[in-house]
């Protein structure tokens, strides 16, 4: 099993994605407002894409649970843009480890009006990076076949896209073993 450090550090740092001044760190348990209005934000091809069906919100238990992630063991991050009302998430993508402890599955979400500007791409390296670090030896992720931007993104990034015969959705895997 990977050693999941008990001391997983992840230092906060503010970038830009385009003009947007943005803050990427990770999520913690008081994020679970601001991911229910993140998903509010989101059309409903984003949630079939990010979701593989339709849903229509976001209850209070289910944001807590996606935020109150144990950090040592999976990852969760954000990105972030201040408003007068306090932070507003733009982005988030984390890996949850698969039982026993040496695969990941990867998911991803970018706000609609801040795609393409390179934000998936440092989610995509920082949590690669972090499950490097941490011993595992694979990331995977589905994906629609219809969602062409972050397919690329994953072939960029050395993952093995495939179909997958039962769904005919797109399954991308990389060896973490491999050096690229």
């Amino acid at each position: 099993m990977a050693d999941p450090s008990p001391q997983f550090e992840f230092k906060p740092f503010s970038v830009r994605f385009g003009r947007t001044p943005c803050r990427v760190r990770l999520l913690h348990a008081g994020d679970d407002k601001r991911l229910q209005a993140f998903f509010k934000s989101h059309t409903p091809e984003t949630i079939q894409e990010r979701y593989g069906f339709q849903i229509s919100e976001m209850s209070t238990e289910r944001a807590s649970e996606l935020v109150g992630v144990d950090q040592n063991r999976d990852c969760a991050v954000g990105v972030f843009a201040s408003s007068p009302r306090g932070e507003v998430f733009h982005a988030v993508a984390r890996y949850c480890l698969e039982p026993p402890g040496r695969s990941a599955e990867v998911a991803f979400v970018v706000r609609e009006t801040m795609r393409g500007r390179g934000i998936a791409t440092a989610l995509l390296r920082i949590l690669v990076s972090t499950a490097r670090r941490r011993g595992l030896t694979t990331l995977w992720g589905q994906v629609n076949p219809d969602n062409g931007p972050m397919m690329n993104i994953f072939r960029r990034h050395g993952f093995i896209l495939s179909t997958d015969p039962l769904t005919g959705g797109i399954m991308a895997t990389l060896d973490l073993t491999r050096k690229i």
